[in-house]
């Protein structure tokens, strides 16, 4: 396969500032920090992203997401410094899509106009409920008539396209609350609704109070929320394009569907993820994710007081092929080849018929050179922690079980052609049992879970894990 002159690249922009942090969060994210820290971390954020630099002209960035947090938060001028980095860094589509999160409290007037201007044409805003004493519950710093002011002022500032999220499963709450907060969303016309089921994470305020714990509603209840969310936002001209996503027409979030549909995307800020691909000599390639430091020192260390970071005190990256030439914890000497062989062996090692391991294994050390001397991995090597290379099962289960999220599920034809195996010769036992069971649907070329199926889809994705 050749490289191609320009490639899609997604980009997320991690702001970790809050007013609060809500009862439930266990994202990365600071409640209450001052303008000077917040300027900072965005002046540390531009020096991340001007270093890549020497990378950019590779992509075109075709969608641009800011999460937390909440980006909205911090002043407005500091998001158009960040989007005039990106700019001067990248070459953006004319009609790339890009997101800004914000909650109701501090989408102001004044800032909606900037975020405009700095070319922010999506909003996601952050509801959750319509009910105000479910808000204070979830520890939200918003009431419901806020968001209707904010929502409003959206619109008078020009955005086309808003999402709105909204949560169902809160402790207390009635399946008549849930509808009323649907339908007083629908009322109002967003392109797109995220209903999501409350998630109760270990660690957060809200999974250590045990009187609210109780008043959690059943698994069965979560269903028939689920499916009243699906008919009531059908009914009212939202298409199920996700499991938990709603659209209008021609209004699905591209950034998600990047990562649903294993895109490549570059996460840059505090503990941000990223998952790129990795071309040598124009013609090979591969998969890599990585993430950065979830420490605020650590960051602004790397960033923006450290002028040089190669070999410094804050690396600490993990490279799979690095390690395999290592001695491991029990003294073996692996060689470059036996570990090479040992990562395809496991890879493919469901399907037959296939003589691929001598051609890859004589080309290994080949290749390897080519890693010692390329830009973007010896970037990521100073910057970042755990590199690391995804073997070909890592990849095949990737598109497995984030495709199946999506309605249209995955392709055959698709799979054939990343991986140069049937889907069947390596999933055909568990699409078997599934289809039997009515759980999962073939039709054509696509594979998708049925509605029955989307009930248990964890635990069917589960079985999709080589």
């Amino acid at each position: 396969m050749d490289k191609p002159e320009k490639r899609e690249l997604s980009l997320y922009v991690h702001i970790p500032f809050c007013k609060s942090k809500c009862n439930y969060c266990d994202f990365l994210s600071f409640g209450g920090c001052g303008y000077s820290e917040q300027k900072q971390y965005i002046e540390a954020l531009c020096k991340e992203i001007a270093a890549y630099k020497a990378v950019a002209a590779e992509y075109v960035v075709k969608t641009i997401f800011f999460g937390g947090g909440t980006p909205s938060y911090v002043e407005a001028g500091f998001v158009t410094r960040v989007m005039e980095t990106i700019r001067d860094v990248f070459l953006v589509e004319e009609k790339a899509e890009i997101t800004l999160e914000g909650n109701p409290d501090s989408l102001t007037k004044d800032k909606l106009v900037e975020y405009r201007r700095a070319g922010i044409n999506r909003l996601s805003i952050g509801l959750q409920s319509a009910n105000d004493r479910l808000l204070k519950t979830l520890g939200r710093v918003h009431n419901y008539d806020q968001f209707v002011a904010a929502y409003s002022s959206a619109r008078q500032a020009g955005f086309e396209n808003i999402n709105v999220d909204i949560m169902s499963g809160l402790p207390g709450e009635s399946s008549e609350s849930y509808v009323r907060t649907l339908a007083k969303v629908v009322e109002l016309q967003p392109e797109h609704i995220s209903a999501y089921s409350l998630i109760v994470e270990d660690g957060t305020p809200l999974g250590d109070n045990e009187a609210l714990l109780e008043q959690l509603p059943s698994e069965e209840m979560d269903r028939q929320l689920y499916a009243k969310t699906k008919m009531l936002l059908k009914n009212s001209g939202y298409d199920r394009y996700e499991i938990s996503n709603y659209s209008k027409k021609g209004y699905a979030c591209k950034h998600n569907l990047v990562y649903w549909t294993g895109g490549e995307y570059l996460g840059v800020g505090l503990g941000a993820s990223s998952y790129m691909t990795v071309w040598l000599d124009g013609e090979h390639q591969e998969k890599i994710r990585f993430h950065g430091v979830e420490n605020m020192d650590e960051y602004v260390g790397r960033f923006l007081q450290c002028e040089e970071m190669r070999e410094d005190a804050y690396t600490n990256v993990y490279h799979f092929f690095e390690s395999n030439l290592e001695e491991d914890a029990d003294g073996n000497d692996w060689s470059y080849e036996d570990s090479f062989y040992d990562t395809l062996e496991d890879s493919f090692a469901m399907v037959s018929g296939m003589d691929v391991l001598d051609e890859c294994n004589s080309s290994h050390e080949k290749r390897y050179r080519q890693y010692e001397d390329n830009v973007l991995l010896e970037f990521i090597r100073d910057y970042y922690r755990d590199l690391q290379f995804l073997r070909r099962k890592d990849e095949m289960e990737e598109f497995m079980f984030l495709g199946l999220r999506c309605t249209a599920g995955v392709s055959k034809a698709e799979f054939k052609k990343r991986f140069l195996v049937d889907i069947e010769s390596v999933y055909g036992k568990t699409l078997s049992k599934y289809k039997e069971q009515r759980l999962l649907i073939e039709e054509n070329d696509r594979i998708c879970l049925s509605d029955a199926g989307i009930d248990v889809s964890n635990v069917i994705m589960a079985e999709f894990m080589i």
